[in-house]
């Protein structure tokens, strides 16, 4: 199998990535964090939100009371956390098998198999790429089950917060959170949480999704004269915002290809129905920048 934690360097550019959880325990530019660095060493995954980025696969979110109907059968799913919600997927629970790896690359593959826990089987391939100053990472999700199912990605990236930090990106509408950390109502986004100029995280609690997103975000960390570029490359629709308190040291904007509970929601949620053997991908690029003096 190879480390446990793969070193990736180009440049100015750094990466730590953990084969368990398909996980980055570290980003870091010019010595500078730009995703918060988790204090495991190859074992993220077996903390649970330990890590610095993880990704989403089969599906991100929560799946409301662990059951969905699709055609004309109903599914059942068990808990994977303490949460009582199935919780974004097996892929960052998991240990993944390193296909290749080079000074700036690396290929990794998650292979699950259909069990008593839930209906999904399928093959998953991560990508992450140091290029340049840019580091993209890429998921690509195939059904090997016999059944066609709804199949979703994401990435679910821990980003520092300082007191300075801002963020700036455009979405359509906002969602409401009810009980269990589920979407309750969409709505236009309220002013204090529009983001479509840069703006400082509220001190409050946050978690919540935005849809109708532009697929871009900018982050900027003025006490450290850093900026981030965030760049989607496929159906990513969505994102999830997470912020616990102004006293957090970190908060997270999670790209999707689909709304939390859309398996329990309406046609048009996000979900791609995906027959044997047919695959659905998407990437995402973090370019970060020095801030002009």
């Amino acid at each position: 199998m190879g480390e446990d934690v793969l070193h990736l360097r180009n440049g100015d550019l750094s990466v730590d990535v953990s084969r368990f959880g398909g996980s980055l325990l570290s980003g870091m530019y010019r010595g500078t964090p730009f995703l918060k660095p988790t204090p495991t060493a190859g074992l993220a995954s077996r903390r649970f939100g330990a890590e610095a980025s993880f990704p989403l696969v089969p599906y991100g979110n929560r799946i409301e009371a662990n059951v969905f109907d699709f055609g004309s059968k109903r599914f059942s799913m068990q808990p994977n956390t303490a949460d009582p919600c199935c919780l974004h997927g097996d892929g960052w629970l998991a240990e993944w098998e390193v296909l290749s790896q080079s000074c700036c690359e690396v290929a990794l593959r998650y292979v699950h198999h259909q069990n008593p826990s839930g209906p999904y089987a399928y093959n998953a391939v991560q990508t992450i790429l140091l290029d340049g100053d840019a580091l993209t990472l890429g998921l690509t999700v195939t059904n090997t089950s016999h059944d066609p199912l709804p199949f979703g990605l994401g990435f679910h990236p821990f980003f520092p917060r300082t007191p300075q930090t801002r963020l700036m990106t455009k979405a359509r509408r906002f969602w409401t959170e009810r009980s269990g950390h589920l979407p309750d109502a969409p709505t236009s986004i309220p002013n204090h949480l529009d983001f479509a100029d840069a703006r400082t995280l509220p001190p409050h609690w946050l978690n919540n999704a935005y849809d109708g997103w532009c697929g871009e975000a900018l982050i900027d960390w003025p006490e450290h004269g850093l900026g981030l570029t965030v760049i989607t490359d496929g159906p990513f629709d969505c994102f999830m915002i997470y912020s616990p308190d102004a006293d957090a040291d970190f908060f997270c904007l999670e790209p999707m290809t689909h709304l939390p509970n859309a398996h329990n929601m309406p046609a048009g949620s996000g979900l791609v129905t995906l027959e044997q053997g047919r695959s659905l991908s998407g990437s995402i690029v973090l370019r970060p920048t020095v801030l002009p003096g």
